[in-house]
């Protein structure tokens, strides 16, 4: 395998193959991109500056049979949080670059102009790319499929990126085709615009370089596993993440009005029920896998009454915060901003929240889905003023408002649990490297990372403290196996982890030591956000979950911040 390094500016591309025991044979997706991050890009640097690398990096296990491990991690330096970044993505490009032989692409420099990166099988080549200029994702991907073929994998960003906006996303076509899939936090598509790169297109190949030394030992350990996933999961395959919408109500903990409640009175409107009677009535798609070797299936087509395609896969976290956050009640309209935001390559999370302080501050009326249309397909699209105010982030708009709800946490926008009710995701909020990512160490309701361990009850803070550090350390694993995290990030799959490695790779790494891989990850993430300002002293929620109650449940974040300062000390 081989990492493949871009510079855009003097469109040079240079191999290094990754050989056998060296420092990167066993690190993939997060933990590569992260690595290189640590070890290539000054922590004080200018994020959206030359000096600043934008790594895509598919995982160790990706190319093989192992259950849903072909997603893509992408990193840089962040220009929401200004620390290390990781978002990681699923869709079909993954996948194939792993068939090409490639572990990962580094771009380097700046460009002014856009430029394509073509990948085919015999040669890597930068194209123009200012014909494709200012275009959404949509007509993007349309355009390149046309001229490349239907088959082809895509990264690509929208305007959002293009304008250098902190929330942009990068974009990754799904298996139906569409732009779907992203890898949305922290604006890593504002570093591929600072790149110059508006689309990496990939040729499907002939044949794969993925080798498997044992296949025989492989499918022992991937089999089994593959098949208890598609059984056990069946609920989640039907009804996807939406599923979320009213159990998260029912703790009490979903975001509502700003985080101002936890629950939301017209939840039958836009819960995940109500969402497959939409889809199945009007000839949708349900139980579609985000990638290759997906046995999970939890994404889904929502098309409209004449059965056109409005978006793909909408999910749990663009749902809550763009609708109960803001109180849209109306399926419909949020699979329309999904749409756009998928179009011009914009966070739904950390749009969601933008909105919801706007909002809050009387910018815009509570459920006026128009104004927010307006504001992605206009304001944002065209780049003004207005776009540049909700395309910068939580945490700005809170500041330009001056605002007294800004939920945010090292600069990204909380996710779609209210860390006063979910504990555990509370102190993954604070602490994780990354920012406020559910991702990070999804410490949600039903979510253990090892069976024989008591983590007490879902909103107190006893045991809180393992079950994000555990989850946390699990999850950074499967980040760099290019696994999904739907899988389980526990200490038992640990164990299924090490004997796919090992049949691999002809390995003999024990589970300790995998495990260990997660932990080394996450102290380089730590030791560069110390070196770019962003220490220990950062571990902490914004003050008013801790001074207002989350109604109906009554509940205040309690953790210390002293507490959460020392939370990684476990890892020396």
């Amino acid at each position: 395998m081989n990492i493949v390094r871009i510079n855009v500016n003097s469109n040079t591309i240079k191999y290094e193959e990754i050989v056998k025991n060296s420092k990167y044979y066993l690190l993939g997706a997060r933990g590569l991109t992260s690595q290189i991050v640590h070890d290539e890009v000054p922590p004080r640097c200018d994020p959206l500056g030359s000096e600043n690398k934008l790594i895509l990096a598919n995982g160790i296990l990706t190319g093989s049979p192992f259950p849903n491990s072909a997603r893509t991690s992408i990193g840089a330096k962040s220009p929401l949080t200004n620390g290390i970044k990781e978002a990681n993505v699923g869709g079909r490009p993954s996948f194939m670059l792993a068939k090409h032989g490639i572990r990962a692409l580094v771009f380097e420099d700046v460009s002014s102009e856009l430029k394509i990166l073509l990948i085919n099988e015999n040669r890597i080549e930068l194209l123009p790319g200012n014909e494709y200029k200012g275009l959404g994702n949509y007509e993007l991907h349309r355009k390149l499929r046309s001229k490349y073929g239907e088959k082809i994998g895509l990264y690509s960003i929208g305007p959002a990126g293009e304008h250098r906006l902190p929330s942009a996303t990068v974009a990754a076509n799904d298996l139906e085709g569409y732009p779907s899939r992203h890898a949305a936090r922290g604006g890593l598509g504002a570093v591929m615009g600072s790149k110059g790169i508006k689309a990496i297109v990939i040729i499907p190949s002939k044949e794969s370089k993925v080798k498997v030394h044992d296949l025989k030992k492989f499918r022992e350990a991937s089999t089994p596993f593959a098949k208890h996933l598609a059984e056990t999961k069946k609920v989640f395959s039907t009804f996807g993440t939406a599923l979320n919408m009213r159990i998260m109500s029912e703790h009490q903990g979903l975001p509502t009005k700003n985080f101002q409640f936890g629950s939301f009175d017209k939840i039958s409107n836009i819960d995940g029920e109500k969402l497959h009677e939409l889809v199945m009535a009007r000839g949708g798609k349900k139980n579609l896998a985000c990638s290759p070797n997906c046995v999970i299936k939890c994404s889904n087509l929502i098309v409209d009454e004449n059965g056109n395609h409005i978006t793909s896969s909408l999910e749990y976290e663009t749902m809550c915060l763009n609708g109960t956050n803001l109180l849209i009640d109306d399926l419909d309209s949020l699979a329309k901003i999904d749409h756009f935001c998928d179009d011009v390559g914009i966070d739904t999370i950390e749009f969601g929240g933008t909105v919801g302080v706007a909002m809050d501050c009387g910018k815009i009326p509570w459920g006026d889905a128009e104004a927010v249309f307006n504001i992605l397909d206009k304001e944002i699209r065209e780049n003004t003023k207005i776009g540049k105010l909700y395309g910068n982030g939580v945490r700005n708009i809170g500041k330009k408002l001056n605002a007294q709800r800004i939920p945010e946490i090292k600069g990204q926008g909380i996710s779609a649990y209210d860390p006063r009710v979910f504990k555990g995701m509370g102190v993954t909020y604070a602490t994780s490297p990354m920012g406020a990512d559910h991702t990070s160490g999804a410490a949600i309701a039903g979510r253990i990372p090892s069976q024989t361990k008591d983590y007490g009850e879902l909103t107190k803070n006893e045991g809180k403290f393992d079950l994000s550090f555990e989850l946390q350390v699990y999850t950074t694993v499967l980040d760099s196996m290019g696994c999904c995290y739907f899988i389980g990030p526990s200490y038992e799959n640990m164990e299924i982890i090490t004997a796919a490695i090992n049949a691999m790779y002809n390995t003999d790494l024990t589970r300790a030591e995998v495990i260990n891989i997660g932990k080394h990850i996450l102290k380089s993430e730590l030791a560069f956000n110390e070196k770019a300002g962003i220490t220990k002293d950062t571990n902490d929620v914004p003050e008013f979950f801790k001074l207002e109650p989350s109604e109906p449940s009554g509940l205040k974040f309690t953790f210390k911040k002293e507490e959460l300062h020392d939370f990684w000390e476990k890892l020396e």
